[in-house]
């Protein structure tokens, strides 16, 4: 069986129609068959391992993932891992691709969703912290729900910032991007995207009337031990969405928001989101969070969108 590395991938399959498969996936009516267990964590010395099994229509998928975080100091992804899709009746393996790529476009398909029901309308500008795979990925789905105009950009590392800048440069002539202090970024962005696996909160504690008017896109904390938002803009936050339930226990940032009030039973997923066509009102005057952790069944979707294109 042909393996498909990850350029092949990028090539193959393009954000917008990631997006679009998602969101079918929810308005079919036959989106309840579906298995999907909990994904296994295996922590070792702060590298996490991800096995993540599910069942759809059709078809089985397995995505086996490690993350190690300390990577960049090394100079290299964070993110390695392999995707393989199976029939679902005989087991047989049909496809099987690098992971890394399936899963930038499936979470940036997530917060591309989030952005399309959440943000503003008109939101033009689009702050980034974090210039990694989830960067760039969230930069291309903002680009394909939103008319984005400008982009700034933050960063630790000013060498992969500047690298950064000017690959989205390149890609996207038309957009005016610029690096900024997060200060500038927060007050500037009518979207913010925090992409890290920071275990302290990498936004600033700006005055609330702040962050009014914006779509907090919170991607990286994917463990109880990170939070990206601190507990001020959580708590002042004025409505709270999850890409999936399963981030109240997995995101250090939902288990912060769930200590300071915000009820699980009272928050809306993507899939309600969608079924629901749901827009929250007053956008101007509100500060919104949208939290995505992602789950095995946004793998399977996008790779069988890939592998249907295919064939």
């Amino acid at each position: 069986m042909e393996f498909f590395a990850a350029e092949k991938v990028n090539e193959l399959l393009q954000m917008d129609e990631t997006i679009r498969s998602i969101e079918d996936f929810y308005l079919d009516e036959k989106s309840g068959d579906i298995i999907m267990p909990d994904r296994m964590h295996i922590e070792d010395n702060g590298n996490t391992s991800l096995l993540m099994p599910s069942y759809f229509g059709d078809y089985y998928a397995t995505k086996l993932v490690g993350v190690a975080p300390k990577n960049t100091e090394l100079n290299k992804p964070t993110i390695h891992g392999l995707m393989v899709l199976y029939s679902r009746q005989t087991m047989e393996p049909l496809f099987m691709c690098d992971a890394v790529p399936i899963t930038a476009l499936r979470t940036g398909a997530l917060g591309g969703l989030g952005m399309k029901y959440l943000a503003k309308e008109n939101a033009s500008s689009l702050g980034i912290i974090g210039t990694g795979t989830q960067g760039w990925s969230h930069l291309q789905s903002a680009y394909a729900v939103r008319p984005i105009q400008r982009v700034t950009v933050y960063n630790r590392s000013e060498e992969k910032l500047d690298r950064f800048i000017e690959k989205a440069r390149q890609s996207f002539p038309d957009l005016h991007i610029e690096k900024a202090s997060m200060e500038e970024l927060v007050t500037t962005s009518d979207i913010i995207v925090t992409t890290t696996t920071s275990e302290t909160p990498v936004l600033p504690e700006l005055p609330p009337e702040s962050y009014k008017g914006k779509l907090i896109t919170g991607v990286g904390s994917f463990r109880r031990a990170m939070q990206e938002i601190p507990d001020a803009v959580l708590k002042q936050a004025d409505e709270i969405y999850v890409d999936a339930k399963s981030a109240f226990q997995e995101s250090g940032d939902m288990i912060k928001a769930q200590q300071l009030g915000t009820d699980p039973d009272q928050t809306l997923s993507l899939k309600e989101i969608i079924e629901r066509q749901h827009r929250p009102q007053h956008l101007e005057n509100k500060s919104i969070i949208f939290k995505s952790v992602g789950a095995a069944i946004f793998d399977l979707v996008t790779v069988k969108a890939l592998y249907e294109k295919l064939k």
